[in-house]
């Protein structure tokens, strides 16, 4: 499921496994060959979490690797696996820029969902959290968010758009009418994380969100991370 990560690399680390368990990265790259680049994206993805490395110490020992061409690394490879989980000396990552590291190269997260960390700001706004929308009055003004998941436009719904967001508590369904749509056009295409404000309208079990403003979020999850990505 990582980004990036090749068939024939997944292979080759399930051949080299079957030897033994890797008791080290230093281990696990002697026997699987990998370099800086396939180490670096795998500890960025948090593979190495079974050897006791958090991803920023981690990612610190893959850059060990090819130690010809980075000579402050000398001699650090010949460490322990105990001595190689405490060398580094990083500060540990938030749970917020954990989440957001598993969504950057998984593009999910069993951890926690990224909304929750933003609940609070989205409460100030009066946003209404999608597992409550069940018992929201039909008609009745409503604000929503969360991650887009999907845009759809149907060739047979007349210029309207369906867009789904999913936050900490479930998913909410817009509908995005072709008006609302060229108002907010940057947002409506360009948001990760979207706000939408309308009225809720339910036809029996179906709920959705008729939306007449839309608001591109996604500074605020950008927000959460670590100032810099060379250590996640």
């Amino acid at each position: 499921m990582l980004h990036g990560l090749a068939s024939a690399d997944v292979e080759r680390i399930e051949l080299a496994r079957g030897d033994r368990p890797f008791d080290s990265l230093a281990d696990f790259a002697r026997r699987t060959g990998f370099g800086r680049a396939v180490l670096s994206r795998l500890a960025k993805a948090g593979a190495f979490g079974s050897l006791e490395l958090d991803r920023r110490t981690a990612l610190w020992h893959a850059l060990d690797q090819d130690r010809e061409e980075l000579p402050l690394f000398d001699g650090a490879g010949d460490r322990s696996p105990a001595e190689e989980r405490g060398a580094a000396g990083l500060p540990k990552m938030s749970a917020a820029e954990e989440v957001l590291a598993d969504y950057r190269t998984a593009g999910l997260s069993l951890r926690a969902h990224p909304l929750e960390f933003l609940r609070k700001g989205l409460d100030e706004l009066g946003v209404v959290p999608a597992g409550r929308l069940d018992t929201w009055p039909n008609g009745k003004p409503v604000s929503v968010a969360g991650i887009v998941l999907v845009r759809q436009r149907p060739g047979t719904a007349k210029g309207i758009t369906f867009v789904t967001l999913e936050d900490e508590t479930g998913t909410s369904n817009l509908i995005v009418r072709q008006n609302v749509w060229k108002r907010y056009r940057r947002a409506a295409l360009g948001a990760t994380v979207l706000l939408a404000r309308g009225r809720l309208q339910r036809q029996g079990r179906v709920i959705h969100v008729l939306t007449t403003k839309l608001e591109n979020l996604s500074d605020w999850m950008q927000s959460l991370g670590s100032q810099s990505r060379d250590f996640c």
